[in-house]
This record gives structure tokens, sequence and C-alpha cells, in this order.
């Protein structure tokens, strides 16, 4: 009985057919799987579209967000972050570009900044406003499909269609 077990015990360990993975190769094995998954997706729907879905790096950006930041900004006495850095916000599933001056976030700030904001001087030597101006970047040199989305876009609560020559 006793040669009967040795000789199962040997059989089992000598007629090994299969080969052990180890605990690290088989996560080696999935994140590699994960790695070109993602990959695919990035060059097939565009990495920024990729990034929104899934939303790992980084949050949305909130109109409280944009409250906090001026406020900082008041109190730091920042003219420019104030004025003229627009901050991109999602809004009832539309993206707008907000700063300091528009009226949802002005609701919300504690202090002020003494002063209205300064015009932008252009390199035709006409004044805009910041939020035109804005809207003046987003259109650009975008072809008409391009340029329709642009000026379909809000910038501190107004079109950029109402803001400037979406023609």
């Amino acid at each position: 009985m006793i040669n009967m077990k040795k000789s199962v015990n040997s059989i089992l360990k000598t007629n090994k057919k299969a080969q052990d993975l180890s605990i690290g190769t088989l996560i080696l094995i999935v994140l590699g799987i994960i790695v070109l998954v993602l990959l695919i997706l990035g060059f097939s729907m565009g990495w920024s579209n990729l990034w929104e879905k899934i939303n790992i790096f980084g949050g949305k950006t909130s109109i409280s967000d944009v409250v906090n930041a001026c406020n900082l900004a008041v109190t730091s006495n920042a003219r420019y972050t104030y004025c003229n850095e627009f901050r991109e916000v999602t809004v009832e599933g539309k993206k707008e570009w907000l700063n300091c001056e528009d009226t949802r976030v002005a609701s919300g700030l504690t202090n002020k900044l003494e002063g209205k904001c300064e015009n932008v001087i252009l390199p035709q030597k006409t004044e805009v406003s910041p939020a035109v101006k804005k809207c003046m970047d987003l259109i650009g040199d975008k072809t008409d499909s391009d340029k329709t989305k642009a000026c379909a876009i809000k910038v501190n609560n107004e079109l950029c269609s109402a803001l400037t020559n979406c023609n």
C-alpha cells in the first residue's frame, strides 16, 4: 500500500503536462490587454474624446470651481486672471467658457475687483471685451462646419454668434 502511494505521487509529479503561470504573469497579461484596448480606443475615437469618456485624468470644472478661482484672484488682486482667464465648464451637457465676469460666477463672489475689466487691444488696433476676444479665438480660422459649431458655444452665458461676426 505504501509503495502504491509513492508510485501515485511520483506519477502525478512527473506527468505534468501543463506549465504553471505565476500570479505576476497573469497580472501582466491583464494589464497588457487593458493597454491594448485603450490604444485601440484612443486611435479610433480620438484621445481627448477617450479621456472625456473615461474621466480618470482630472475632474470636470463646475461653476463653483470657477467661483473659487475668482475669489482667489480677487484676494491676490490678480486682474489678468480675473478678467482674461476663461475656464471650460459643462452646463446642462453643453460646453461653455466662463471667466469671473459671468453673472452666474459674479453672484457667488465674496468680493469683486475694483473697476471694470479693460478691453483687449487686437493687432488691428481695435478694442474688444475679453469675452469677444475668447469667441474670436474659438472661431479662429475654422472651416464652415467647425465655425458653425464654434459660433454656437457660449462665452459668459452669451452665444459667440451674438458677440462676434460669425459669417
